[in-house]
C-alpha cells in the first residue's frame, strides 16, 4: 500500500550514511544491538525510518542485532530502473544478509515488505527462522480484498482526484497507473498532488514513478498460494483491527503452517505509525517466545560506500 503523508520522513543524509554494496546494486543500512539477529523491511514508497520513529529499531536493538535498510528505490539505496518485483527484493535481503555475515534472521516485514519476506523464506528457508508479517496483501491473494471498504483509501482517492489523479477501487493495486499520472499533471495539478501527499511523499513517488516498480509489485513474481502456505516457520500474522486486509489475515492464520495472528487496537494499515507502541509490544512478545538461537557477535558497523 502506498505512504505517501503523514509522520513518515526519510532520515537526514550525513557523511557516514552506511552503504553496502550486494551484488549489482548499493543499499543504505543501519545496525545496532547483538544477540539473534533481526531485519526490518519497510513497504513500498516508504524507507527506514519508519522503524526508528515508531521505536521498532531501538527497542529490539536490546535484545537483537538490528537490521534496518532502505529497499531498492527507496531511501538512500540505489534506484535502478528495473527489478521490484518481491523476487527481487528478497534477493536482494539475501545478499544483503551475505554481506553482513547473516547465516539466519527473523525477519520484521511491513505491507509489502512481509512480502519480502515471504518470498525470501520460500527462496532459503534455512535461512529464516521467524516472521513478522505486519499487514501485508499479496498479489496472488488480492482476490480476497476489497480495499474500497477502506476509509483512508477513499480519503487519499479523493485528493488525488482533486489534483488531476484518477484511482480506481478495481485497480488500488496498480501503481503504474498512478505514476504515469503523476508524470504527467501540469505545474498546477502537481501543486495539488504535492499539497496532498507532502514533498517527501512527492519525491518518493516521481522517483519510483521512472522504474518499474509500479508494474513489477502487482506481479506475483512465483510467489504462489501454494509457495505462501509452504512456509513452516514461526509467523506471527501482525494487522490493525480495522486494517482493508483483514482477509488475507485470516487465510494466513489458517493456511500457514505455524501462523498466528494478533491485531493492533486503533490501527489501519500502518499500525507502526498509529499505534507504534501496541506494534512494538506485540513484535516483542513474539520474537521473545522463539527459543533463543547461538548469539552473533555484536554489531561492528558497516563498511562505507561512496
Amino acid at each position: 500500500m502506498i505512504h505517501t503523508k503523514g509522520k513518515i520522513r526519510p532520515l537526514a543524509a550525513s557523511t557516514t550514511m552506511p552503504r553496502i554494496a550486494t551484488g549489482n546494486i548499493t543499499l543504505h543500512v543501519q545496525q545496532s544491538g547483538s544477540g539473534p539477529d533481526a531485519i526490518l523491511i519497510h513497504g513500498l514508497t516508504g524507507d527506514l525510518s519508519i522503524w526508528f520513529l515508531s521505536r521498532t529499531f531501538a527497542a529490539l536493538a536490546e535484545t537483537h542485532r538490528v537490521t534496518a535498510y532502505d529497499l531498492r528505490g527507496h531511501g538512500y539505496s540505489d534506484a535502478p530502473a528495473e527489478g521490484y518485483t518481491s523476487l527481487d527484493h528478497a534477493r536482494d535481503l539475501l545478499a544483503l544478509m551475505d554481506a553482513q555475515g547473516i547465516d539466519r534472521a527473523r525477519l520484521v516485514g511491513h505491507s509489502f515488505g512481509a512480502v519480502i519476506a515471504v518470498h525470501a523464506a520460500v527462496l532459503a528457508p534455512d535461512r529464516v527462522e521467524a516472521i513478522v508479517l505486519s499487514d501485508p496483501y499479496f498479489p496472488t491473494l488480492r482476490h480476497l480484498e476489497d480495499v474500497s471498504r477502506w476509509g483512508h483509501w477513499q480519503n487519499f482517492r479523493k485528493e488525488a482526484e482533486d489534483a488531476g489523479v484518477t484511482l480506481s477501487s478495481d485497480t488500488w493495486y496498480d501503481l503504474t497507473t498512478f505514476f504515469d499520472q503523476v508524470k504527467g499533471l501540469d505545474d498546477e495539478r502537481l501543486l495539488k498532488f504535492r499539497q496532498a501527499v507532502g514533498l517527501p511523499g512527492l519525491k518518493r513517488v516521481m522517483r519510483l514513478a521512472m522504474t518499474t516498480c509500479g508494474r513489477d509489485s502487482k506481479l506475483d513474481a512465483g510467489l504462489t498460494e501454494a509457495q505462501i502456505a509452504s512456509v513452516s516457520r514461526p509467523c506471527l500474522a501482525l494487522y490493525g483491527e480495522h486494517s482493508p486486509f483483514l482477509s488475507t489475515a485470516d487465510y494466513l492464520a489458517a493456511n500457514l503452517p505455524d501462523c498466528r495472528g494478533r491485531l493492533i487496537p486503533g490501527a489501519q494499515h500502518r499500525a507502526p505509525e498509529e499505534n507504534a507502541e501496541g506494534f512494538v509490544v506485540a513484535v516483542r512478545e513474539f520474537l521473545e517466545s522463539l527459543p533463543n538461537p547461538r548469539h552473533p557477535s555484536p554489531a561492528q558497523g558497516v563498511e562505507v560506500f561512496s
